[in-house]
Order: structure tokens, then C-alpha cells, then sequence
């Protein structure tokens, strides 16, 4: 292969953005990978960025689902206990419409912890829903 900007030298590397082959004098040295020389240095170093920000964003996710999953089990028990606390107290149903609503809290929290919970166990670089070889 040659470099794509001198087309009498061989090519020794190939661009991570553009991927065109480059001699030694285009080459530049963005690591992890290369670069054409004063051309594609910034989108590489975004490129390394975005993958690097990527490996931890499974367990930050799962983490912001388990956080989600305790605040709407406190909101769903709070629903509850005011929904029912005047109706145990006093025979009063005014505020008894407060109880289906805490049973969807306690039902949305669920159902964020266990999304946290399975998204948390999925390791980056597996296919999570794909079928093992």
C-alpha cells in the first residue's frame, strides 16, 4: 500500500479517522493509533476519548438505575403511608387516591433495579443479546 499524500512512499500506518494509508513524514502519533499529520490529530483524539469514556458507561448506567430504583421506592412508600395513614387513623378516604399512586412508584422501582441490575451484568465487549458461539 502507498501513503495517500506521497504516492512514491510505502505506507507504514493507517489512519484511524480517515483510514488512508500514511508514510512516516504523514504519520502522527496519537495513541492509542495514528493519525495524518496535521489533519486528522483532532478527530483521533476524540475518536480515543469517546472509546475510553465508553468502557465504564454499562456500570455508570446501572449505578443511575439502582440510585432511580431507591428514590422511587422511598416516593412509592411515602404515597402509601399518606394514602393510608388517614384511612387507618380516622375512616377518612379523602386522600386513599394517593395509594395507587405509590403502587406505581414501588412498581417503577422495580423495574429500574432489575434494568440496572442486568444492565450492570453485561461486560463490554459481549453481545448482551446475542447468542454464544
Amino acid at each position: 500500500m502507498k501513503c495517500f499524500y506521497h504516492a512514491d512512499q510505502d505506507a507504514v500506518a493507517i489512519c484511524k479517522s480517515c483510514c488512508r494509508g500514511l508514510c512516516r513524514e504523514c504519520v502522527a502519533d496519537v495513541p492509542p493509533g495514528v493519525a495524518c499529520r496535521n489533519r486528522c490529530e483532532a478527530e483521533v483524539a476524540a475518536i480515543n476519548l469517546i472509546m475510553a469514556r465508553s468502557k465504564t458507561a454499562y456500570q455508570k448506567t446501572g449505578a443511575a438505575h439502582r440510585r432511580n430504583a431507591v428514590a422511587t421506592l422511598i416516593c412509592g412508600l411515602l404515597f402509601l403511608g399518606f394514602g393510608l395513614l388517614p384511612v387507618l387513623v380516622s375512616r377518612d378516604f379523602g386522600a386513599f387516591f394517593l395509594v395507587p399512586l405509590g403502587c406505581v412508584f414501588l412498581l417503577w422501582s422495580r423495574f429500574s433495579y432489575l434494568s440496572g441490575k442486568q444492565i450492570c451484568e453485561v461486560e463490554p465487549g459481549n453481545n448482551p443479546g446475542g447468542s454464544s458461539s
